[in-house]
């Protein structure tokens, strides 16, 4: 049986009727204050969602700046990029002109770059490895102590570029020279002085001895 739509109107005020008193619902209605705290809490929860991917998204480049002789966080950083590595290469004495670009420090090399006010940005490139490929160049007298040294000409005019190897145990520098063109590759002997290399146990002794920490790879076993 179908009942009128009057009947069921007086049905349910007679239920309501029996039902305990009660405060009116107050109607939500949208307003200046409700849509202003809306979109507070949409940047709030977009910028822990940024900052929580920012957290977890894999480092590249570890350092951001070329790595100066002596016992800082960049030259710890390029120890651990390439553990195998008996020496590190480092930013010593820049000669006038000279001064330092860039690095790339990440798993499995070290690199960093020096720009010349003659030879241009990024004129000679120093990447830690731990090997490289030396065929096709010549060996010569080491001007690096405890290191092999290889040399191999790509360009002398008009432009100058050089590859050049230094080996020792555990690792292998490459200098990338680059140079401007014009620019005469007489300014290529200013990178003798201006990169240096330091032994790895030197830094494990640092930082042992500060952190009581041990920089794993050569000269500190890695916990098993």
């Amino acid at each position: 049986m179908v009942l009128p739509f009057g009947a069921l109107g007086f049905i349910g005020g007679t239920f309501r009727a029996l039902a305990p008193p009660r405060e009116p619902i107050a109607l939500q209605r949208w307003s200046i204050r409700r849509v202003s705290l809306a979109l507070a809490i949409l940047a709030a929860a977009f910028i822990a969602l940024f900052v929580g991917a920012q957290a977890f998204r894999p480092v590249g480049d570890v350092g951001a700046t070329p790595p100066p002789c002596g016992t800082g966080h960049s030259m710890i950083l390029a120890a651990q990029a390439v553990p195998s590595a008996a020496l590190v290469p480092c930013v010593a004495a820049l000669p006038s002109g000279w001064r330092a670009g860039g690095a790339d420090i990440a798993t499995g090399h070290s690199r960093f770059w020096l720009d010349s006010d003659q030879a241009g940005a990024a004129a000679v490139t120093v990447t830690l490895s731990a090997t490289c490929d030396v065929s096709g160049a010549r060996p010569v007298p080491s001007d690096q102590p405890g290191t092999r040294r290889f040399d191999r000409l790509l360009s002398l005019h008009p432009q100058f570029a050089e590859l050049r190897f230094y080996t020792f145990p555990g690792g292998c520098v490459t200098y990338q020279f680059n140079f401007a063109p014009g620019a005469s590759w007489l300014l290529a002997g200013a990178v003798h002085g201006a990169v240096g290399f330091m032994p790895r146990a030197l830094l494990v002794d640092h930082v042992r001895s500060t952190g009581g920490l041990a920089l794993c790879g050569r000269g500190a076993a890695c916990p098993g």
